[in-house]
């Protein structure tokens, strides 16, 4: 495996652990908040759901919408928890500031069971007007089974910002249509602070 290849297969076995680890109860999702420099308003027409363990990407998060149609998981990444541990002699391992290159498609190739995905970036200034952030993105693919056996299609927005955090909502449903019309209401929902 190339040296690429072994940073992104720890940094994802890595990401699995701390993160349900981490998975604080829904009081602690704020404190987890705090530290990573964000702040979320509960979006109109969702209630918060109970926790539960995903082998494939934990998260720390998640709330449904009123008719049970969709679903959206929270997943946040301080960037002063990451440790890298790069064995490399030939390189230096990456800033924190720099995994979401590599983390956005690990996590895209993970919860797809590394099945197709589409993806942009947003323009910069739409980034920084909706999330405060410096890079987000999103990607529309079929998550694995194992993921979620009853919303098998997912919209995933990543939000980066220098020095805080990486950030991802994952909305989950049966209607890609539906889930881009919650996506564009609901996503700002979930940003950093000024």
């Amino acid at each position: 495996m190339n040296p690429r290849g072994r940073l992104l297969a720890s940094f994802l076995a890595l990401l699995a652990g701390w993160a349900f680890a981490a998975a604080p109860a829904p009081r602690g999702f704020g404190e987890l908040l705090e530290e990573a420099g964000m702040v979320y308003e509960p979006p109109a027409g969702y209630a918060p759901a109970p926790l539960e363990f995903n082998p494939v990407l934990p998260y720390q998060y998640r709330v449904v919408s009123s008719d049970g149609q969709v679903e959206i998981r929270y997943v946040v990444f301080p960037l002063d928890r990451v440790e890298i541990d790069y064995d490399d002699p030939h390189a230096s391992a990456p800033e924190p500031d720099h995994l979401f290159t590599l983390l956005f498609p690990g996590i895209l190739t993970e919860i797809s069971g590394w099945g197709r995905y589409e993806s942009r970036e947003y323009p910069e200034d739409e980034a920084l007007r909706l999330f405060r952030a410096d890079w987000a993105a999103v990607a529309v693919l079929e998550v694995v089974p194992e993921y979620s056996p009853e919303r098998r299609q997912a919209l995933v927005v990543a939000l980066h910002r220098n020095g805080h955090a990486d950030a991802y909502q994952i909305f989950l449903g049966r209607d890609v249509k539906r889930l881009g019309e919650e996506a564009k209401r609901v996503q700002a929902a979930l940003r950093f602070k000024e």
